[in-house]
């Protein structure tokens, strides 16, 4: 799971998990120009990926041509995935691969390293296959020793807390729910034979559960269940993500990488399943945010093959009779939201006060602003499985007026101006102030600054004249122990239901260095467990309780009341379930999108014959 901070309506690439940033534009892909084949480009051509006019010539020698990819993607430090970067996303897309891949729909799991497994009876015990022919991109076999030595390094304690909302977390989700981990991370667990991950021989892994968990193949694609090199980690805890260190076991391996600036994919040679493989290269930008409405200006052109759309450029493109067959959406994928920012000013600490907002926020206007927008009632959406109307939550507007009376502030007076904090401009944060001062009478403000400085903010106590919310856009899988024990899961809730003070000597004890990771976490669970509200304590448990049912219909009752529960706070408000779209040239074929916060994976793309 990943978040952006982007304008809804742009997609989320690889939710997720937080801090999701940018523009559409980052998502823009393209393909090269040449002429292409059908052929893997294992069967005639190196794996270096020569230039375009080198592809040229090939072709008018009658050479089989190149075919490269271009895809524009947001700026990023590291490709380390077990570390919440945008990196993460771009790793699992093809440069390394875990014991599972999803489906082209995203709703299941097929074979990855792992050629096939096995569940014992209660559902605790996974057994695991790999393939005698997986291999790194320096021709070492990938071996189950890799995955358990990785996933070691993965729940090894360190200052960055685990399934964190934050750029540069650990990037391991508690709801895949390994028996022991969520413990060795935080330090009160030292035995690693105590942790559930063992590599039986070269070809067996075993991963064991602390509860019977429906989502957790789904789960092993999350970005950090992904392998590594360990060797080459080990040997160059620094450099080994460079160009000309990094081993890879995906489809792709990396062959050149300009910090800031740009990055080249090339084909694995060693790859188990490299028949599938039909790009011969993969050029990234590397790219800052760009100006708004510029973003579909290289697609238009013909300069790329893929761009994400939103706002007037996705209403525009659906108007245009040619435009709009090149329209792809992935319905409901990410949540547009508002989370209650902490101020010395206690007046959104009244839930009555918030739950007014919430009900005056006028989610049906607000989809008429673009296309593939629908009233967000829950932040659960509707296409998870068991999702009934019994969540949702819908605008009230004079039940509104009511409860803001009985907190204190008639008709909106006395009320502070309630701000949006954003790090993008966004017509929704617009709509949504207009809808306030009209259904409610109280002022109100968008509160635009640069995402550096958003991030900063959304986190620190205001002041006693600021209160409001901060703006996000949210994505993950769509499965109960993500949507509800992942997204905004009972941690989230229970540190923004603290009050300033204690969140601000939460704070504190969350940046003190000199504490060890365990005595550290055990002060923070300490300080939670006295401080946050009694209904996010109450969260925490039934979520607990849930993970650990081994029925899945009665898993399915908990999780769906601790979702109404987590709602009926207003803690984080829903607004919208926002569609991710894409415009994408005929020329592109088996490019699948999923409702994943990658979006997609490199291997089996191609192009169209003959196409210019």
């Amino acid at each position: 799971m990943f978040e952006r901070f982007r304008s809804p309506g742009t997609p989320v690439s690889g939710p997720t998990r937080r801090d999701l940033l940018r523009g559409a534009s980052f998502l823009t892909l393209a393909a090269g120009a040449g002429a292409l084949t059908g052929c893997s480009v294992f069967q005639d051509s190196s794996d270096a990926g020569p230039a375009d006019a080198a592809d040229a010539g090939n072709a008018a020698a009658g050479g089989k041509p190149k075919q490269v990819l271009r895809l524009g993607f947001p700026n990023f430090a590291v490709l380390d995935p077990q570390v919440i970067t945008d990196g993460m996303w771009l790793s699992l897309r093809g440069i390394f691969e875990g014991l599972v891949s999803q489906n082209d729909e995203g709703t299941d799991v097929v074979p990855g390293v792992a050629e096939g497994w096995t569940a014992s009876g209660d559902g605790l015990t996974y057994t695991f296959t790999l393939r005698k022919n997986a291999k790194w991109s320096n021709g070492d076999p990938v071996v189950a020793s890799d995955f358990e030595r990785t996933l070691k390094r993965l729940f090894t304690p360190s200052q960055a807390s685990a399934g964190g909302t934050t750029m540069g977390a650990n990037s391991y989700q508690a709801a895949t729910g390994i028996k022991g981990a969520a413990e060795f991370l935080a330090g009160t667990l030292t035995d690693w034979s105590q942790v559930g991950v063992k590599a039986n021989a070269d070809d067996e892994l075993v991963i064991t559960l602390e509860n019977p968990n429906a989502g957790f193949l789904l789960g092993l694609t999350h970005p950090s269940m992904l392998p590594l090199h360990m060797d080459s980690v080990e040997k160059d805890p620094k450099g080994w993500q460079n160009a000309g260190n990094l081993v890879s076991n995906g489809p792709f391996k990396l062959s050149r990488w300009t910090q800031n600036a740009s990055m080249n994919l090339v084909p694995n040679e060693h790859y188990w399943d490299k028949g599938k493989v039909f790009l011969s290269r993969i050029e990234i930008n590397l790219q800052e945010a760009v100006a708004t409405g510029t973003a579909t200006v290289p697609y238009e052109n013909g300069e790329v093959d893929m761009v994400g759309i939103a706002d007037a450029d996705a209403i525009r493109f659906q108007k245009d009779p040619t435009l709009a067959k090149q329209v792809h959406s992935v319905e409901k994928y990410s949540i547009v939201y508002l989370a209650k920012l902490r101020s010395k000013n206690p007046a959104l600490d009244d839930v009555r006060v918030r739950k007014a907002l919430s009900l005056a926020a006028g989610r049906a206007d607000l989809t008429k602003i673009g296309p593939g927008m629908a009233q967000g009632t829950s932040l659960v959406v509707d296409n998870v499985p068991g999702w009934d109307p019994s969540l949702a939550i819908k605008d009230d507007v004079a039940q509104a007026r009511k409860l803001l009376a009985e907190a204190g502030y008639p008709g909106g007076k006395g009320l502070p101006t309630v701000r949006i904090l954003a790090g993008v401009q966004s017509p929704i944060i617009d709509a949504l102030v207009q809808a306030w001062q009209k259904n409610l009478g109280i002022k109100a403000k968008a509160d635009i600054v640069e995402a550096g400085v958003y991030v900063e903010r959304r986190w620190a106590v205001q002041a006693d004249d600021y209160i409001g919310f901060y703006f996000g856009t949210f994505a993950g899988l769509h499965t109960w122990p993500v949507m509800v024990g992942v997204l905004w899961g009972p941690k989230d809730v229970q540190k923004i239901s603290l009050p300033a003070a204690d969140w601000a000597a939460y704070q504190q004890v969350e940046s003190d260095t000199k504490l060890s990771p365990a005595k550290r976490n055990a002060e923070l669970d300490a300080m939670l467990a006295d401080k946050a509200s009694p209904e996010s304590k109450r969260l925490g448990r039934l979520v607990q309780e849930a993970s650990a049912t081994r029925d899945e219909a009665a898993q399915v009752k908990l999780f769906k009341e601790a979702a109404k529960l987590r709602d009926q706070q207003f803690l984080y408000v829903p607004l919208l379930w926002n569609s991710a779209m894409f415009a994408v040239a005929p020329r592109v074929r088996d490019l699948h999108l999923r409702a994943a916060p990658d979006f997609f994976y490199f291997k089996g793309i191609s192009i169209e014959k003959g196409s210019a």
